[in-house]
C-alpha cells in the first residue's frame, strides 16, 4: 500500500508484562461443536459499510484511493484495513458493537479478550445500552489517543481530549502519576500542577465513596487505576465547593508503542430524574414480583405485572393481564390460606400470607404475598397491590427444621416416657420384692400406680376355687376412702359376665377403654348401688389387665381416670400389663411362701411337746416361727414331771433353720428326757447330752438349759437346780415383783468341747414366783445390743400383770417384745408357782 506493508496491530496487556503465547500461523482448527447449533466461531464485530462522501474525506488523508468499505472500490481492494475508532465512517452503533467485541488487554486476561467477556467475568448481571455506549466511546477515545501524533510541538492526545465532555485523565503507569488532564478535569482540581500523584489528584478533587466516607490509602478507583488495576466502572463522589457531584469511573489502557499509558474517564451521573420516573424504574427493576389488581372490574383482574413476576411465574404479561390471580393456585394450595386472601380482599385490609403457588410449567413454589389496598383522594378503593416473594428456600428450611424439631420432640417424649416407665418398673420391682406378704403386696401395688398412672385403681385376687378372695383399692383423693370400701364389698358379686373385669379374670386378654360411658356401665353392672358408687368415684378412661403368673390368672388390676384429663393409650396398656406381670409374680411367690411357711410351722409344732398339767404349777408356752424364712428351725422347749416328784424344765436352740436342725432338735429333746428321767443332776444330764451329740454327730452346735424344780412344802420355799450350756439366762420374778437374771452356772455350748466339768446352781423359789425361759428370737434383733434386749425382757417381766396367769404372761411378753418382723424363731415357756402349797413333800 502507499503507507507500506500492513502491520498487525500491537496488543498490549494491562499492565504491561512479558508477552503471552500466541497461536502459530496456519489454518485455523475446526471450531468446537456447540450445543443447539452448528459449528461456528463466536460472532465478531461486522465490517462497517461505506457511507456517501466517505471517499472524499478519505482522499484528503494519507493513503488516498483506498476505500473504507470492505468490498472492492475505486483505488481500493478487498480486505483493506478497517477504519480506526472515531473515523469518518464511525457511527455510534458501530462504536458500541466494536467496543463490546474489541480486545481488552486487562490484567490477568488472555490476549484478545473482549469487553463483553470482561463484563461477564466481573459478575455484572445486566448491562444497559447506555453502559455499552459509554464503554464504546471510551474505547474509541483510547484509540484516538493512541493514533494521535505530535502536531505543532505538542502531543496529539491534547487535541483529542480537549473537547471530551467528561473528566479525562491520562495516567503514566511507569511512574504511577497523572500526566495530563483535560479542561473538565483541570476545572475539578484548580491549582494542581501536573504531573501529580494519584493520591494528590484524588485529594484535590475531593473524591470520596458514594456514602461520603473517605477511601483507605490506595483503595480509591483513581489510585487503583494508577497502580495498574483495571477499573470497569465504579461510582464516586467529587466535591465542587458545597455541591456533591456523582461520577462514574472507568479506566482503559492506551494501545501505544513504547509508552505505558492508561486513560481514566469520569462521567457525570444523572440524578435529577422526575420522582414518578424513578418510581416507575424502581418497580420495573425490582427483584420482587409486583402486581396490581382492579377490584372495580368483575373478578378483580390483574392490570399490571412487572418483569420480576414474569420471571418468577413463567407467565408472560399478555397471558395474565385481565385474569384473576387464582390461576397460580394448584392442587396442594392450602384452602385456609386462600380463604385468608379472600377475607383480606373482602375487608379491604392489609395481609401477609404465605401460600403454595404453581408456575406455568407446573412446578410449585412458596409465595409470600403482601397484599395492600390503594385508595383515591375520596377514600374509594381503586386497586389492590400485591408483592410476591419466592420464599421456597426459606419455607423448605423452616419445614425441614420443624420436621426435625417435631422428630426430636417425639424422640425426646418417647425417651422420657420410656425412662419414666423403666423407673416405675424398677421401683415396682424393688417395692414388691421387699415383702412376702400377700396383703402388703396388694397394698404396695395400688399405692404404686396411684397417682403415677391412674386416679384410682382396684385389685381383685382369686382364691383356689376361682372366687374373688380379696379386693384392694386406692384413690388419689383420700376423702373417697369410704366409697372404695363400699366398692370392695359389693363389686365382686355385682359385675355381670359382660364386664371387662370378669372377662379378664376368666382368662381374657387385657382391655383398654379410652372413654367409659354411662351406657357402658349400665350394660355391664347390674347393681344400682354399685352404679351410684361409680358415679361418685368418677370415671373416664379404663385399663383392665390380668395378674398372670406361671400360666395361671391370679387376679385382675383395674386402672381408672377421674377428672385428671389423662386418657389411656396402647403404651399405658403395655405398661400396665408389664407391671401386672411383676405384681402377679410377687403375689404368687408370697402365696407359695405362705404355704411353705404354714407347712414348716405345722412340722415344727408337731415336734414340740404338749405341756402336761402339773399340780401346784401354772405353765404356758408359745412358739412363733420367724417371718423371714419358711424353713423349720431348731428352737424347742420341754416340761415334764419326774419320778421323784420334781419337774424337769428345758429349753434349747439347735443351730440352723432346716430339716437337719429340726431333726437334731427332736433327738436332743428325747435324749435329754431320757437322762433326766434317770434322776441325774442337771450338770450331769448336760454332760451326757454333750457326749452323745459329739459321738453320734447329732448336731454341730446347740444351746441348752436344764433345771429341776422342787415344789415348796410346808411354807418352805422350793428349789431350782439349774445348769446352762451356752443358753440365755432365764428370768426369775419373786412374789414381790422383783426380777433377776439367773446367769450363774454358765458353760460352753453343747458339742463345743469334751472333758470339761459343767457346774450347776441351786436357787430358792418362793410360792407365787414366776420363771421365764426363752430362746434368742425373743430378745435379739439385728442392730440391737443383746444386753439391751435382756434388760428389756427383765423390765417387761417385772411389769407383768400376774392376774392372767402363765398364758396372760406369755401374751403380754410377746406383745411387749416381739415385733411384727421377726428375724428368728421364738420359743417361750412361763412357769408360775402357785402361792398356796399344794405340792407333795417329796424332794430331790
Amino acid at each position: 500500500t502507499a503507507r507500506g506493508p500492513a502491520r498487525a496491530p500491537t496488543r498490549r496487556r494491562w499492565p504491561p508484562g512479558p508477552p503471552r503465547w500466541r497461536r502459530p500461523p496456519g489454518p485455523r482448527p475446526p471450531p468446537p461443536r456447540q450445543r443447539g447449533g452448528p459449528r461456528r466461531w463466536p460472532r465478531t464485530a461486522p465490517r462497517p459499510r461505506a457511507r456517501p462522501g466517505c471517499r472524499r474525506r478519505a482522499a484528503a488523508r494519507p493513503g488516498a484511493g483506498r476505500s473504507c468499505a470492505s468490498g472492492p472500490g475505486r483505488g481500493g481492494r478487498r480486505g483493506a484495513r478497517r477504519p480506526r475508532a472515531g473515523g469518518p465512517c464511525w457511527t455510534p452503533r458501530r462504536a458500541r458493537r466494536a467496543a463490546w467485541a474489541a480486545p481488552y488487554p486487562g490484567r490477568g486476561l488472555r490476549a484478545g479478550t473482549s469487553l463483553g467477556r470482561v463484563v461477564r467475568r466481573v459478575g455484572v448481571r445486566s448491562v444497559t445500552a447506555e453502559d455499552v455506549a459509554q464503554a464504546g466511546d471510551v474505547t474509541g477515545l483510547a484509540q484516538d489517543v493512541a493514533d494521535a501524533g505530535e502536531r505543532e510541538g505538542e502531543p496529539g492526545y491534547t487535541r483529542v481530549l480537549h473537547d471530551v465532555p467528561a473528566v479525562v485523565l491520562l495516567v503514566d503507569l511507569g511512574d504511577r502519576s497523572v500526566v495530563h488532564a483535560n479542561p473538565a478535569a483541570r476545572a475539578l482540581t484548580p491549582g494542581l500542577g501536573l504531573p501529580a500523584s494519584a493520591t494528590a489528584w484524588t485529594a484535590a478533587a475531593g473524591i470520596t465513596a458514594p456514602g461520603g466516607g473517605a477511601y483507605e490509602p490506595g483503595e480509591s478507583p483513581v489510585e487503583r487505576a494508577v497502580a495498574g488495576s483495571p477499573v470497569f466502572g465504579e461510582p464516586v463522589v467529587a466535591r465542587e465547593g458545597d455541591r456533591r457531584r456523582p461520577l462514574w469511573v472507568t479506566g482503559f489502557p492506551i494501545p501505544t508503542d513504547g509508552t505505558d499509558l492508561a486513560l481514566l474517564v469520569l462521567f457525570d451521573v444523572q440524578t435529577d430524574l422526575p420522582e414518578a420516573q424513578i418510581r416507575d424504574r424502581a418497580v420495573v427493576a425490582a427483584g420482587l414480583s409486583f402486581t396490581i389488581a382492579d377490584p372495580r372490574q368483575p373478578d378483580s383482574p390483574l392490570v399490571y405485572v412487572n418483569p420480576a413476576f414474569e420471571r418468577t411465574t413463567g407467565y408472560d404479561s399478555t397471558e395474565v393481564l385481565g385474569r384473576n390471580c387464582r390461576f397460580l393456585q394448584g392442587p396442594d394450595t392450602d384452602p385456609a390460606a386462600v380463604q385468608r386472601v379472600r377475607e383480606a380482599l373482602r375487608g379491604e385490609e392489609h395481609a401477609l400470607i404465605t401460600l403454595l403457588n404453581y408456575r406455568k410449567d407446573g412446578t410449585a413454589f412458596w409465595n409470600e404475598l403482601s397484599l395492600s389496598p390503594v385508595y383515591d383522594g375520596h377514600g374509594e378503593l381503586t386497586h389492590f397491590v400485591g408483592i410476591q416473594a419466592d420464599v421456597t428456600a426459606r419455607v423448605t428450611v423452616e419445614q425441614e427444621r420443624e420436621r426435625h424439631l417435631a422428630s426430636e420432640q417425639r424422640a425426646r417424649t418417647s425417651a422420657e416416657k420410656a425412662q419414666r416407665r423403666l423407673a416405675l418398673l424398677a421401683e415396682a420391682t424393688s417395692m414388691l420384692a421387699a415383702t412376702l406378704d400377700v396383703e402388703q403386696s396388694l397394698e404396695r401395688l395400688t399405692q404404686l400406680v396411684v397417682p403415677m398412672m391412674a386416679d384410682w385403681c382396684t385389685v381383685h385376687l382369686l382364691a383356689q376355687d376361682g372366687e374373688v378372695e380379696r379386693t384392694a383399692s386406692t384413690h388419689a383423693d383420700p376423702s373417697r376412702g369410704a366409697l372404695l370400701d363400699r366398692l370392695e364389698q359389693i363389686q365382686p358379686t355385682a359385675l355381670n359376665d359382660r364386664s371387662a373385669t370378669n372377662a379378664v379374670l376368666a382368662g381374657g386378654p387385657p382391655v383398654l377403654v379410652k372413654q367409659v360411658t354411662p351406657e357402658m356401665l349400665r350394660d355391664r353392672i347390674d347393681d344400682e348401688e354399685l352404679l351410684a358408687v361409680y358415679e361418685e368415684l368418677g370415671y373416664g378412661s379404663a385399663v383392665v389387665v390380668p395378674l398372670r403368673a406361671r400360666n395361671h390368672v391370679l387376679g385382675a388390676l383395674t386402672l381408672m381416670t377421674d377428672g385428671s384429663g389423662r386418657t389411656f393409650d396402647e403404651d399405658d396398656l403395655t405398661m400396665a400389663a408389664d407391671l401386672a406381670r411383676r405384681a402377679a409374680l410377687t403375689v404368687d411367690n408370697a402365696r407359695l411362701y405362705q404355704r411353705e411357711h404354714d407347712v414348716a410351722e405345722a412340722l415344727q409344732r408337731s415336734l414340740l411337746p404338749q405341756l402336761p398339767e402339773v399340780e401346784g404349777l401354772d405353765v404356758a408356752a408359745r412358739y412363733l416361727p420367724g417371718s423371714t424364712a419358711a424353713q423349720v428351725g431348731g428352737d424347742w422347749y420341754d416340761l415334764f414331771p419326774l419320778p421323784d416328784g420334781t419337774v424337769g424344765l428345758a429349753v434349747g436352740d439347735v443351730m440352723g433353720h432346716d430339716l437337719t436342725a429340726a431333726a437334731a432338735m427332736g433327738q436332743l429333746r428325747s435324749v435329754l428326757r431320757s437322762y433326766a428321767w434317770q434322776g441325774e443332776s442337771p450338770a450331769l444330764v448336760l454332760d451326757h447330752l454333750d457326749q452323745l451329740v459329739q459321738g453320734l454327730e447329732m448336731a454341730q452346735l446347740a444351746t441348752a438349759l436344764y433345771g429341776r424344780l422342787s415344789m415348796p412344802v410346808d411354807g418352805r420355799p422350793g428349789e431350782l437346780r439349774l445348769a446352762n450350756a451356752g443358753h440365755l439366762p432365764p428370768v426369775l420374778r419373786a412374789p414381790d415383783g422383783t426380777t433377776r437374771l439367773l446367769d450363774e452356772a454358765e458353760s460352753l455350748l453343747v458339742g463345743a468341747a469334751l472333758g470339761i466339768e459343767r457346774t450347776e446352781v441351786s436357787i430358792p423359789v418362793e410360792p407365787g414366783s414366776m420363771l421365764v425361759l426363752y430362746t434368742d428370737g425373743l430378745v435379739e434383733q439385728r442392730g440391737v445390743d443383746p444386753d439391751a434386749g435382756l434388760e428389756r425382757l427383765r423390765r417387761a417381766v417385772s411389769e407383768l400383770d400376774t392376774s392372767g396367769g402363765a398364758k396372760g404372761a406369755c401374751d403380754e411378753l410377746l406383745d411387749a417384745l416381739d415385733g411384727r418382723q421377726r428375724d428368728d424363731d421364738v420359743a417361750l415357756l412361763v412357769v408360775c408357782v402357785d402361792p398356796l402349797d399344794t405340792a407333795d413333800p417329796a424332794g430331790p
